[in-house]
């Protein structure tokens, strides 16, 4: 995956399948016999389409790791008694290093026979063998071992698994918790999957990026002036102040479009960005014309963080003409969903004269019911 990826096809493709999957593995170290849980059940993580096979999970990070090498995750799980059971999960490396037949792993439950490599004070590796009674049988080892001075590598793919933030849906109706004032002890530098901590993030933007901001929310609303928020009695709120008004307007009057381009702009606007951000049809009860500035967002905000966006609006593809390399379709194929990402140079002269949206709309592009 690139830093920007944008996903495009038809309903039913498997778009929401790989949002999904990063959900699995952000709750890896923390509880993923929940997740599976609330995907409905372990069954329904397995193939349909013939004999039933363990699922299987795997990503490799490249960038930030302790040893400065590409780590890969790997968990393959089945049924067992209608629960879930860990069948087998690594955490290693890439590539062997020279000399090395195999890749340096840090972590192997190998089927039952768990290793895993200690870090020493002198700064070696020392080989442990776990008892497997010793391991959850349904829960990943990076819930398990969390110690950054033994096991240095797993406990920081945990984290960074677990930093993985996704937006898919959006409650925003009058009582939302997004609207409503919140509690100031919330975090303030990214926003919560459920934006319960909006206008603390708000806060800490109107203080260190307020220009920015409003900037972008003035192409919007072209009568918006500026956002500010208001701290009383250990709650924030925040309100945006139009022209022509008075008095600012709270966000529980702001209208469902208004305040979910608000939370879009805070989430890809977050002062702590997080390493992946997830974004379900950020288009949804938003003006076409407000896609442009989505789009653009994006592109910037690629620099910070990933991005995973699906969308089906052919208005914000449009917006990402200049970057058609950013867009994927996705599709079904026989047993399971293709990702092909488009190529700027074969479509470069369709591009001289079509937006990207047109020649999806066109069916150039694949991705299409």
């Amino acid at each position: 995956m690139e830093p920007l990826n944008v996903l495009i096809g038809p309903n039913g493709g498997g778009k929401s399948n790989l949002i999904e999957a990063i959900e699995l593995l952000r709750a890896t170290p923390t509880n993923v016999a929940d997740c599976i849980r609330d995907g409905g059940g372990v069954r329904e993580w397995l193939w349909k389409g013939g004999e039933r096979k363990p699922a299987t999970i795997e990503a490799v990070v490249d960038e930030g790791t302790p040893a400065g090498r590409p780590l890969r995750y790997r968990l393959e799980f089945f049924e067992a008694a209608s629960r879930l059971e860990v069948l087998d999960e690594a955490v290693e490396e890439v590539e062997p290093q020279p000399g090395k037949p195999d890749v340096y792993f840090y972590y192997r439950f190998r089927r039952g026979s768990p290793v895993v490599n200690v870090a020493t004070q002198n700064g070696g590796r020392q080989s442990r063998h776990l008892e497997r009674e010793s391991l959850l049988p349904d829960q990943s080892v990076l819930s398990q071992r969390k110690d950054p001075d033994q096991y240095p590598e797993v406990t920081w793919l945990g984290r960074r698994f677990g930093n993985f933030s996704t937006f898919r849906e959006w409650s925003i109706g009058r009582y939302a918790p997004l609207r409503t004032p919140q509690p100031a002890d919330l975090p303030a530098d990214s926003l919560l999957a459920d934006s319960r901590n909006l206008a603390l993030v708000l806060n800490h933007i109107e203080h260190h990026d307020g220009r920015e901001f409003d900037g972008l929310l003035h192409r919007f609303l072209p009568q918006f002036e500026r956002m500010t928020t208001r701290i009383e009695g250990g709650q924030v709120q925040f309100y945006l102040h139009e022209r022509g008004l008075t008095s600012p307007v709270p966000a529980t009057r702001l209208s469902d479009g208004t305040i979910r381009f608000v939370a879009i702009l805070a989430a890809l606007l977050s002062p702590s960005p997080p390493p992946l951000l997830c974004i379900e049809e950020p288009e949804l009860g938003l003006h076409p014309d407000a896609l442009a500035v989505i789009g653009s967002l994006l592109v910037e905000a690629s620099h910070r963080m990933q991005l995973i966006v699906t969308t089906h609006s052919d208005a914000l593809v449009s917006a990402l003409t200049a970057d058609a390399e950013a867009v994927m379709t996705c599709e079904k194929r026989g047993s399971g969903t293709v990702l092909r990402r488009l190529d700027a140079g074969a479509l470069g002269e369709w591009l001289e004269q079509y937006q990207l949206g047109d020649l999806w709309r066109m069916g150039e592009l694949g991705a299409n019911p």
